[in-house]
């Protein structure tokens, strides 16, 4: 009985690890993408208005 309680308890472990971890990389992603589309724009776009205030 106590190594399934065991068991169980590990694999609960590892299992938020896991969920901590793949929570940690979205959110990595996701201000990537904020930074991306905000500061650094994939696309392109000019910087005229930068030229035209000085």
């Amino acid at each position: 009985m106590p190594l399934i309680i065991c068991t169980v308890f590990f694999a609960a472990l590892f299992i938020v690890e896991g969920a901590w971890y793949l929570a940690g990389i979205a959110a990595k992603e996701r201000e990537l993408d904020r930074f991306q589309a905000v500061e650094h724009p994939r696309r392109m776009t000019s910087d005229l208005y930068l030229d035209m205030l000085g």
